[in-house]
């Protein structure tokens, strides 16, 4: 009876410990190391982000988080591109603009014809204030709507703008619209400036964009240089600055150069 007892004990201790070592999923992590982690011993990808957990352990990233250094980016998405999923620091963009893996997918058309309402945004590429290649259509989907500012660095009221939206100027031609800056602050709504000369009235270029930045930064605002013209002459603004104003699930624009009906929809958000 007493040989049998301990029979029985070294068969249960051992079930036990062979369960441990099983990989139900397949992710490369035994049952009991996933236990010991809090993933999901049944889902090879327990947090959902693209790659599997023992993959993630491997890589000293967190299998339970799908942006390990909660930069905006998911870990997918920074492996897929180059920068470090577990470094806050080094995004995918230096500014921590969005980005979308689909705009591989879009049609680069061109900027032909002048814009009108529920034409779509072109799929065009620009250089931010980073000097980074950004596609317009990579703010697809990351809010309600997208505001395009066309301005000039020799552009007082465009300077005011900018200051405004930096938050350096409590007022913007008089008005608070406050709620419009905050909107655009806390992501309801993306704001691109786009500078197309510069304080000559020479083509921008990187070092406008820059200096922008430097005089008025606003986080997660793009200044992007439209030195060819491309984007102003396509909204054809008899001044400037000029706001319109783009629907970002379907990419079309609702606003087409009405700077107070553009900040009257920011407003009421």
């Amino acid at each position: 009876m007493k040989y049998r007892k301990v029979a029985i004990a070294f068969v249960a201790a051992t079930t036990l410990g062979l369960t441990g070592c099983v990989d139900s999923d397949g992710d490369g992590l035994t049952n009991g190391e996933e236990a010991d982690l809090g993933t999901d011993p049944d889902v090879a990808d327990s947090d959902g982000d693209g790659i599997d957990d023992g993959a993630e352990v491997e890589m000293g990233i967190n299998p339970l988080a799908a942006d390990t250094d909660g930069d905006g980016y998911s870990d997918f998405d920074e492996i897929e591109e180059g920068s470090d999923p577990a470094d806050e620091d080094d995004g995918i963009f230096e500014g921590g603009f969005p980005f979308n893996p689909d705009v591989e997918d879009c049609d680069d058309e061109d900027f032909s014809g002048s814009a009108s309402e529920g034409d779509q945004l072109p799929c065009a590429t620009f250089v931010n204030q980073w000097d980074e290649d950004y596609n317009l259509w990579n703010m697809r989907g990351s809010a309600e709507f997208l505001v395009i500012d066309t301005s000039a660095v020799w552009c007082g009221p465009c300077n005011s703008m900018a200051a405004w939206l930096a938050g350096d100027s409590p007022t913007l031609f008089g008005s608070t619209l406050d709620n419009a800056r905050e909107n655009v602050w806390e992501g309801k709504a993306r704001w691109i400036t786009g500078l197309y000369e510069d304080g000559s009235g020479q083509p921008a270029d990187v070092g406008d964009a820059e200096a922008w930045e430097d005089d008025y930064p606003a986080e997660g605002v793009p200044v992007i240089v439209d030195d060819d013209s491309d984007l102003v002459s396509w909204i054809g603004p008899p001044g400037i600055p000029s706001l319109s104003l783009v629907d970002l699930e379907t990419m079309e624009l609702v606003i087409v150069d009405d700077t107070n009906g553009v900040l009257n929809e920011l407003e009421n958000l």
